[in-house]
């Protein structure tokens, strides 16, 4: 016998099965969607990346070519054509030069650098009657060496100024030939070849530099360079050999000089490498 209330049971029990269907699918947790995922992977590789460093640091090479000029003197007192005393100036005696400046260190630290440079540079001269007379032929060749520390204002930056301080050795070498009249006895003069090599040697006391490196690849730079030194020649060496017709080959020593006080100037253009 079927009770009269079964309908109404019926229903309760639909509605109760429905009810926790709902529930159960209501606590179920939503799938995560592909951009959620992609996103989270992006930022942890942008925390993977590492800090950029501010400059470079290790071995660094450099080389620049240039054009120089001179001030002061190579010497002072020294013997004149006349028989008096006469003070050779640099400007007297060359016109420019062209050193090639070599330097070598270690960027310590991104703005700091330590290391050598050295320059040899040939120079063109001027006739006079002290150091190249006329008709003679007159070659004049500079070397100078010496340690440096430079500092750089943005080693960073795509052009990096830098301002360097040194000291270092200058030597002045000059071949001097050709053929004159030389007085053998009063009123005798005779054709003579005369050869003449001389040594002048001191120290550059402070030499300042200023240039820029203009960063064409991670490991290559080029800009400009300028120096300034102020140098002193206080040694002076060489020989002079007389070839007299007639009379034979003499040797002779060269005749006593006072110190040269100068000031040397270079502008140029310079490659730099700094290979790691």
């Amino acid at each position: 016998m079927t009770s009269k209330n079964a309908p109404f049971r019926w229903t309760l029990s639909l509605a109760a099965a429905l009810g926790i269907a709902t529930s159960a699918g209501a606590q179920e947790p939503e799938p995560q969607t592909e951009t959620t995922t992609t996103t989270t992977t992006m930022s942890s590789e942008e925390m993977a990346k590492p800090v950029k460093p501010q400059g470079r640091i290790g071995p660094q090479f450099a080389v620049s070519g240039n054009v120089g000029f001179g001030l002061g003197y190579v010497y002072t007192n020294g013997q004149a054509p006349s028989g008096g005393l006469e003070d050779l100036k640099i400007t007297q005696s060359a016109k420019i030069s062209f050193p090639i400046i070599a330097e070598l260190g270690f960027r310590v630290t991104p703005r700091f650098y330590l290391g050598v440079w050295g320059s040899w540079e040939p120079v063109l001269t001027k006739t006079n009657e002290l150091s190249c007379p006329e008709g003679f032929s007159c070659d004049t060749f500079q070397w100078r060496v010496g340690p440096e520390v430079r500092y750089h204002i943005r080693p960073d930056a795509s052009f990096d100024p830098w301002i360097g301080l040194g000291v270092g050795l200058e030597i002045l070498k000059s071949h001097v030939e050709g053929d004159t009249q030389v007085q053998v006895a009063p009123g005798v003069f005779l054709p003579t070849h005369v050869d003449t090599h001389v040594t002048d040697r001191g120290p550059t006391i402070a030499r300042l530099t200023l240039g820029g490196d203009l960063r064409l690849t991670r490991a290559l730079a080029v800009g400009p360079i300028i120096s300034a030194s102020v140098g002193q020649y206080t040694v002076r060496t060489g020989t002079q050999t007389l070839d007299i017709t007639g009379v034979g080959s003499r040797d002779q020593g060269l005749t006593p000089v006072d110190d040269g006080f100068h000031a040397l100037f270079t502008i140029g253009i310079r490659v730099a490498f700094l290979p790691l």
